[in-house]
């Protein structure tokens, strides 16, 4: 069981900027969200990114302990991570194209050691969350988060573990596998964050939908105000917004199909993420449609709901890796935080 008490919790997004305070391992509260620092929105130097990433960190926990008491930080990050060693590798809603390790855990330390610092991948702490919405008895199961990116990552409930990469600490980096889209049987083309041509971020996630919505499929697409446009246009039935949306989402179904015949025993998929949630019950139903479709080879046609009943959609909307990284900081005791050697191609510190 994870100790009580209060932890200030941050969940850095490609699009926002969350913060609040976990109490007791259970009650959120708090919570304020603002602009992510990202390439996009501000300058493309990267390292300078970083570095006021850092600082924002830094000036937001300093502003906590004028009116709580704390001596934990649990963060969650949109980036891949090496999850054994702790250092941040890449993002691409965040940073760009690119490698761009960062030992944001050891920076933080140096910066404020009397707190204990605790940083993992989003997907990751939006995982841990899955405790408290599943049946006591899952043992495992999966969070797939549909954002500004997009990433799926497998957990054990039972101690909160993940199977990650030996060497190198990854597991379920999806949004960067090849992928097909097709619109009206023309395949499309699309550049995911990354840089690379036709990886499933490029048509499933948020910023890869809102690229193909300006390519003038078709007529009603191009005049919609971006996501909102699309959001609004599926929920009044529009059968275009609809069937856009079924294009989009197609890379995804593919991926999740294929996992499903690899580990059967991933109990419930849950989807999370500022897309999924746009959508809500409409993006489940058209991932589903896609499955349904496709079925998984002799269990869907004598179990036609095996997918309905394990496809879920979170209902902690928008807070799951806040919970997540709270909780995964009160499962570790308050101690020295090892040094972090930083890979030579980094070359340039942030602290």
């Amino acid at each position: 069981m994870p100790d009580s008490g209060d932890v200030v919790v941050i969940d850095v997004g490609g699009t926002s900027f969350r913060v609040g305070v976990l109490s007791n391992g259970t009650h959120l509260h708090s919570v304020t969200s603002r602009p992510s620092i990202s390439r996009s929105a501000s300058t493309p130097d990267v390292l300078e990114l970083q570095r006021q990433l850092v600082s924002l960190i830094i000036e937001t926990v300093d502003g906590f302990r004028r009116t709580t008491r704390f001596d934990r930080v649990g963060i969650s990050i949109g980036a891949a991570m090496n999850e054994k060693t702790g250092i941040v590798l890449a993002s691409a809603p965040l940073w760009g194209d690119g490698r761009w390790p960062l030992p944001l855990r050891e920076i933080l330390a140096t910066h404020r050691p009397g707190i204990s610092w605790h940083v993992l991948n989003d997907v990751s702490a939006q995982a841990i969350s899955l405790a408290g919405m599943l049946p006591a008895n899952t043992r495992r199961a999966a969070a797939v988060t549909v954002s500004t990116g997009i990433a799926y990552r497998t957990i054990d409930l039972g101690d909160a573990s993940f199977p990650y990469d030996a060497v190198h600490g990854l597991q379920g980096e999806i949004g960067h596998l090849p992928a097909s889209c097709t619109w009206r049987g023309r395949p499309l083309t699309a550049v995911c964050d990354c840089g690379i041509e036709n990886h499933v971020a490029a048509f499933a996630s948020g910023r890869g939908m809102e690229r193909l919505l300006s390519a003038h499929l078709h007529p009603s697409l191009s005049g919609l105000t971006g996501l909102s446009g699309l959001v609004a246009a599926c929920r009044h039935g529009d059968p275009v917004a609809l069937e856009f949306l079924d294009a989009c989402t197609e890379p995804l179904a593919r991926i999740l199909l294929t996992q499903a015949a690899l580990d059967p025993t991933i109990e419930f998929t849950v989807l999370m993420g500022g897309i999924a949630h746009a959508f809500g019950e409409l993006y489940r139903a058209s991932v589903l449609k896609h499955l349904s479709e496709w079925q998984l080879y002799l269990i869907s046609d004598v179990d036609p709901a095996y997918f309905e009943r394990r496809l879920l959609l979170s209902t902690a909307v928008g807070v799951e890796a806040l919970r997540g990284a709270g909780r995964h900081a009160l499962n570790y005791r308050k101690e020295a935080v090892p040094a972090l050697r930083v890979p030579a191609e980094r070359g340039e510190d942030v602290a």
